[in-house]
């Protein structure tokens, strides 16, 4: 079926109908193999990114009852002077929506190992703080972090990997 018109349908003869899909079919083959001649790396890349992150997440819930985000919010605020940052900021770095930041966030403030509060200097803005349990948690999850981040991904690698990869990478970002 097409649109005539804003909106509208128009019917379209039952031979027509008949012979878009064929067309429809050899379009999406075309399309496909373009795609998977083009994009091997990409999609290999992407799959190791999956399989490494799924790993850290389970080992980091595992080990120590902490989703992998919490973990990556804690090492963002302790990075940062006085260990608290503006929401926005979270969200900007996470790449997360502002509501999923947000819930994300409140689950966090539940458990303890985050403040939020209105920041200062703009009371639309929320500020979050790392408080000391959210410390423990962190510093108790660093060792098993490195560990595995070394024997999933550094450890894999030659110095010559790892020298062309510290290379590359910055060009893609």
């Amino acid at each position: 079926m097409t649109l005539k018109g804003p909106g509208r349908p128009a019917r379209q003869s039952p031979r027509a109908s008949r012979d878009r899909p064929a067309e429809s079919d050899c379009e999406l083959a075309g399309a496909l193999a373009r795609l998977h001649e083009q994009t091997p790396l990409w999609q290999s890349f992407l799959a190791v990114h999956r399989r490494i992150v799924e790993q850290l997440a389970d080992e980091m819930q595992a080990e120590h009852q902490l989703p992998l985000e919490w973990f990556d919010v804690l090492v963002h605020l302790a990075d940062v002077p006085g260990m608290r940052a503006r929401q926005k900021d979270l969200r900007d770095r996470m790449l997360l929506s502002e509501s999923g930041v947000s819930r994300l966030l409140v689950r966090m403030e539940k458990a303890g190992v985050i403040t939020r509060s209105a920041a200062g200097d703009d009371r639309r803005g929320m500020e979050i703080a790392v408080t000391e349990a959210g410390q423990a948690a962190l510093l108790a999850a660093i060792d098993s972090h490195l560990q595995l981040v070394a024997s999933l991904f550094t450890d894999r690698l030659t110095a010559t990997d790892r020298a062309a990869l510290s290379r590359m990478l910055p060009k893609l970002r």
